[in-house]
């Protein structure tokens, strides 16, 4: 993933609605405009997202990856 200090290069956990699949997203932004992050694909598995996001580095793109893996419950 590009060099970007004002984002972490590991991927960022947060909850998925109650009933949607664990999936990794891969988001990108143009160096131009970092603060308009725009989904490039979700993937099913974290291997899969760094290649897309490794991929997208290569060709510009400021890359991150959102990890959709904690699932909330009712209390």
């Amino acid at each position: 993933m590009t060099a970007n200090h004002s984002q972490p290069s590991y991927p960022i956990g947060v909850s998925c609605p109650g009933g949607i699949a664990r999936q990794y997203r891969v988001q990108t932004a143009a160096p131009d405009a970092p603060a308009a992050w725009k989904l490039a694909g979700s993937f099913r598995d974290a291997h899969t997202a760094y290649q897309c996001a490794s991929r997208l580095a290569q060709e510009g793109q400021h890359t991150r990856i959102i990890a959709c893996t904690n699932l909330p419950t009712a209390a």
